[in-house]
């Protein structure tokens, strides 16, 4: 209970220091976050929120705990997950590697932008502590809906080339640890077309402290926090900046 009181009054206190695309002042963000954040498209992919439901409604196990509780706490909102999916959209990204617990609620929004959107090639990884158990979930909804677009999935992911955005997401859940493994195991290889985004920043104390350690490093040009997730950026001509946009 306490913790959730915490939790709201971190989201009001988000809002009143939040700013929109007035506050931005970067040419390249401020064209991300209009095309990607505040365009005016409705932020749910039916089938996808469709899975959500199931899951929610679900007695069943998921990575040795609850699924409902686990897709209740740490997956993304839908609209969170949508902008998720217009990055990947809006910048091209075909080189995506997932790390952590989830249930594929997010990899299906990404994958239907790429797949069913723009119908073009993919190339995915998932690094978790049960790879089949996520991708028996992630696709599920590919296999009934989309069985030909799964053809473009390449699930064995190749080195992507330096030219190319290659997106990382993070997923993180009950352990802020998650991050740090991750940084550690990864950072060395990020290029000016790198970028990470890391789920569920203020579960607690201890995961935004973990954000707010990762954004302030060195090579981390732009960080944009978005409440229930931030994205960081690697552009050597960006201007060291961090913006805290409301949505």
């Amino acid at each position: 209970m306490l913790q959730s009181l915490t939790r709201v009054f971190d989201y009001i206190g988000y809002l009143f220091g939040a700013t929109d695309l007035h506050g931005i002042h970067s040419p390249f963000i401020y064209s991300l976050a209009e095309s990607v954040l505040y365009n005016k498209i409705d932020k749910r992919i039916e089938s996808v929120e469709f899975q959500r439901t199931q899951m929610l409604k679900s007695k069943g196990q998921f990575l040795d705990q609850s699924l409902a509780p686990f897709v209740d706490s740490f997956t993304l909102p839908s609209k969170h997950a949508f902008a998720l999916g217009q990055l990947v959209n809006y910048l091209d990204i075909s080189n995506i590697t997932e790390y952590g617990k989830t249930t594929g609620i997010e990899t299906n929004y990404v994958l239907y932008f790429t797949l069913i959107q723009k119908n073009v090639p993919i190339e995915y990884l998932y690094i978790f502590p049960n790879d089949n158990s996520v991708k028996i979930k992630t696709n599920e909804l590919w296999l009934k809906n989309f069985p030909q677009e799964m053809e473009n999935i390449n699930w064995s992911h190749s080195t992507p080339k330096v030219n190319n955005w290659e997106l990382h997401i993070v997923h993180l859940s009950e352990n802020s640890e998650e991050l740090w493994q991750f940084w550690e195991q990864q950072s060395e290889k990020f290029h000016n077309n790198t970028i990470v985004v890391i789920t569920n920043i203020r579960h607690s104390d201890d995961h935004y402290l973990k954000w707010k350690q990762v954004s302030n490093d060195a090579q981390v040009t732009v960080d944009i926090d978005l409440f229930r997730m931030g994205i960081l950026f690697f552009r050597k001509e960006q201007p060291k900046e961090s913006f805290l946009l409301r949505y």
